[in-house]
């Protein structure tokens, strides 16, 4: 599978964290999971979609 790479800023410090995800437009609930763990949040908000 190929990744793609997303950048995602938070809302609140204005820091980008960087990610490998297999599609941007719906990710998998591991791939959500990491992603709130690192950033230190409780949702996510990609590509017009929430992610909690």
């Amino acid at each position: 599978m190929k990744k793609t790479r997303i950048i995602i800023t938070h809302q609140l410090e204005k820091t980008q964290y960087h990610f490998m995800v297999v599609n941007p437009d719906k990710l998998t609930n591991n791939e959500v999971q990491k992603i709130k763990k690192e950033m230190g949040v409780e949702m996510v908000f990609v590509n017009s979609r929430l992610y909690k």
